[in-house]
């Protein structure tokens, strides 16, 4: 009798995990965020850390007015298109764990190419609102920082975002999402204060708070709602 006999290892005792391989359209829009990253990085790299900077810090922030018009550089175009990808992939990681049906009759990538034009149409279309706005109300003076505290509240939510999502798609483990929905918040509580500080006299609370309802937390969920119905 072989002495090994005993310790011989059946294929049923053999563990019948697979090895973890993700899906192809996450490893391209990844690959995608990281070439843009790069990008901004590599010929911008002190005026992008003069952006996440200027989040945080009112002195920073007063610097880079002071420098340069970030919205009319091409710094902007770039960074801007790296935030919406990486909300849209995160996104779509969303819907795919918690919708998974919904992705059975549409394919992946079309549902990430939907919830990228509908965030990019969303921004602009908050763009021309505030643009409307300051016309009629005359707050011409306020029109540039509200939007540049948009752009920068979205850029520092998509960077730290960016990690979340490369974990989550390369160890399996969906759970690691949840770590960002408190960094998340702080974020935007940051955003909705700097936007109230911007001019204090003039705010009303009871419209500050429609305004928030209505223009940053109602579009995105009928852009979720109507992915997930195509």
């Amino acid at each position: 009798m072989d002495i090994f006999a005993h310790h011989a290892l059946s294929v049923s005792e053999i563990s019948a995990d697979k090895v973890l391989s993700p899906s192809p359209w996450a490893t391209i829009l990844i690959c995608a965020s990281l070439f843009l990253l790069t990008l901004i990085i590599v010929p911008f790299r002190r005026k992008f850390s003069l952006i996440i900077k200027s989040f945080f810090s009112q002195r920073h922030y007063s610097l880079m007015n002071r420098e340069s018009r970030i919205l009319e550089e091409r710094v902007y175009i770039f960074t801007l298109l790296f935030d919406l990808l990486v909300f849209a992939t995160g996104l779509l990681v969303i819907i795919q764990h918690f919708m998974s049906q919904s992705l059975e009759k549409i394919h992946p990538m079309a549902v990430f190419g939907i919830l990228f034009v509908g965030l990019l149409i969303i921004y602009w279309l908050k763009y021309l609102v505030y643009f409307i706005y300051s016309k009629l109300f005359e707050h011409s003076k306020e029109l540039t920082s509200i939007n540049l505290y948009k752009f920068l509240f979205i850029t520092v939510a998509a960077l730290v975002l960016f990690p979340f999502v490369i974990i989550a798609q390369y160890t399996g483990h969906f759970a690691v999402m949840y770590g960002y929905i408190p960094v998340f918040v702080a974020f935007y509580v940051l955003f909705a204060y700097k936007m109230l500080k911007i001019n204090p006299r003039n705010i009303n609370l009871f419209n500050f708070f429609l305004y928030f309802c209505t223009l940053e937390i109602l579009p995105y969920v009928l852009l979720v709602k109507l992915s997930t119905m195509i």
